[in-house]
């Protein structure tokens, strides 16, 4: 018997204790359940006891009460999310049958001081022993269930290579919009257990309007990109056919969607299936969304006050994110690179046909960083990244040819501000002057150079044109309003700052404006302003005029 109402709201260090069972609710007590009445409860809460686990009132209580087979719990920063999710597993902590598994992208962000490992202490210490091992991280319960902390930053062949044959009743994604789709997908093929213990697929996160995960829940966020009070928690049904979230059909009822995707489920029935339910139940996934607050993370408003006042010092699209948890609101432009292209870029095979040369974006120090991509193809086999006086940059970018034997033909720099000093220094190089006129001639298709090259580059990564050699993503690298970040994550920072102009976008195709994409990250978006200069190479082919036709 699936007993989730027994652990949804309470967990006491000193149960055993408790020998008046007036707390418990009669009626679940007959049947030899012990549920703790809600008045028992609110009387516990006030004593405020740290040996007594219980959800905070409101939408961690709807949590972790939800049924449905797929859960998103999304909202503003600080409404005790990723806690809830540890909470989740108490529901089957003492069948010896259950395992779990909790998800974050790189294996070292459970590991941080302050993340979910040390805080699972709190949860999990009475239950079990854990297991610190880098290789292991897992919780061994003393009934014999496990709970693994993993990770989804490899590439997606390997990734379904380690979770390939596993069967795990309950799979938790902390910050899964930062997971790409097909691993989410790939995930519910282990969502599964033979012991009738509940499957269940549980993920957390922030607004991200870019990610796939807000096509997902678009039925349960307004147009104002709030999430509907009346919809909150609310259940529907889907079928999740195709290789993108745009393809899933959605319904109020299983047999609503049944009727939507009848041809491609009757396909894969089989008689032999008739014995284990019907094709609406076998086929059909329960949903539902519920937005995390945080006025109701009332231990954390307690303890920190100036919570509040760290998420409200932001940028304007953070604060409507992090503390109005708005998941459509945007400060510029229509967001043209997804995590999915970011993702398969990332783990793409080697795109190293073609020209060797190097890009560069020309900063000095006391302001944005320098930096410089060295290519094979389309294959950035290589970064520098440096930030140091007019004279030492200039040493260090003929080092960088030097070092990858390319000409300096092929050595192609930014030549608008502070490019202007490498003139001198490389007079064969190519100067990419960003405000030039794209090379048909005139601008009705694109503003300027800048946009032609930065469309070009879109496209190219949405066609999986372009490859990073996998040690230099988590290469890390430091600068204005980052520290210590990989360059991966820098990357999916930027590629933001990729954004179509939505104003006259009738006129022609064009970026938003610099100071626009400093709003919209914090900062200027140097790797990948360097990044698309890779195309001016491709470009600048079609602009060499040939000579002496005259004599054809």
């Amino acid at each position: 018997m699936y007993r989730k109402v027994c652990w949804a709201f309470l967990f006491m260090a000193d149960k055993a204790e408790i020998k008046d069972t007036s707390c418990f609710d009669p009626v679940f007590l007959d049947l030899g359940i012990e549920v703790y009445t809600y008045e028992y409860i609110e009387k516990l809460r006030k004593e405020e006891n740290s040996n007594n686990i219980i959800a905070q009132k409101g939408s961690q209580e709807v949590f972790l009460s939800c049924d449905a087979d797929i859960c998103i719990f999304g909202g503003k920063r600080g409404g005790s999310k990723t806690y809830s999710l540890l909470l989740e597993a108490l529901n089957d902590v003492k069948n010896p049958y259950f395992y779990a598994s909790l998800l974050r992208k790189e294996k070292e962000d459970s590991r941080k001081t302050g993340g979910i490992i040390d805080v699972s202490d709190q949860v999990y210490g009475q239950f079990g022993t854990y297991n610190r091992a880098q290789q292991d991280m897992t919780w061994n319960f003393h009934t014999g269930g496990k709970l693994k902390f993993d990770y989804y930053s490899d590439s997606f062949e390997d990734f379904k290579k380690r979770f390939q044959g596993l069967a795990m009743s309950m799979i938790g994604v902390d910050e899964i919009t930062h997971m790409a789709y097909e691993y989410f997908k790939y995930l519910l093929t282990s969502n599964r257990n033979a012991h009738n213990i509940k499957n269940r697929f549980r993920g957390t996160c922030n607004p991200d309007p870019d990610s796939w995960v807000a096509t997902f829940i678009d039925w349960w966020i307004g147009e104002d990109g709030t999430p509907i009070p009346e919809r909150n928690g609310v259940v529907r049904y889907c079928f999740m056919y195709g290789e993108t979230v745009a393809e899933i059909y959605w319904g109020d009822s299983k047999q609503e969607v049944y009727e939507q995707a009848k041809d491609r489920i009757d396909r894969l029935w089989r008689k032999e299936y008739e014995q284990f339910g019907t094709k609406e139940d076998m086929f059909i996934k329960s949903v539902t969304f519920i937005e995390g607050k945080l006025e109701e993370n009332i231990k954390l408003m307690k303890s920190d006050p100036n919570y509040l006042a760290n998420l409200a010092n932001q940028s304007e699209e953070q604060v409507a994110r992090d503390l109005d948890g708005n998941w459509k609101f945007k400060t510029a432009g229509v967001g043209l690179i997804t995590y999915e292209d970011m993702d398969r870029m990332f783990h793409n095979a080697y795109q190293n046909q073609g020209l060797r040369c190097i890009t560069c974006d020309v900063a000095f120090d006391g302001g944005d960083k320098c930096v410089m991509w060295y290519w094979e193809g389309f294959h950035a086999k290589d970064i520098r990244v440096i930030g140091v006086d007019s004279k030492k940059t200039v040493d260090y970018a003929k080092e960088f040819m030097q070092l990858h034997n390319v000409l300096e033909e092929n050595f192609c720099y930014d030549l608008n501000g502070l490019g202007q000093i490498f003139k001198g220094f490389f007079p064969k190089a190519r100067p990419f002057n960003n405000k030039e006129m794209p090379t048909n001639g005139d601008r009705t298709m694109f503003e300027n150079l800048k946009a032609e090259c930065a469309y070009l580059c879109v496209q190219r990564i949405k066609a999986a044109g372009y490859s990073i050699e996998a040690f230099l993503q988590g290469r890390k690298f430091s600068g204005k309003n980052y520290k210590s970040v990989t360059l991966q994550n820098i990357l999916l920072t930027e590629r933001k700052a990729m954004a179509q102009d939505d104003k006259d976008t009738d006129k022609n195709w064009k970026l938003i404006s610099k100071p626009e994409m400093k709003k919209l990250i914090g900062r200027s978006p140097d790797f990948f302003e360097s990044f698309f200069m890779r195309e001016y190479f491709e470009i600048a082919k079609k602009k060499v005029a040939r000579t002496g036709l005259w004599m054809l």
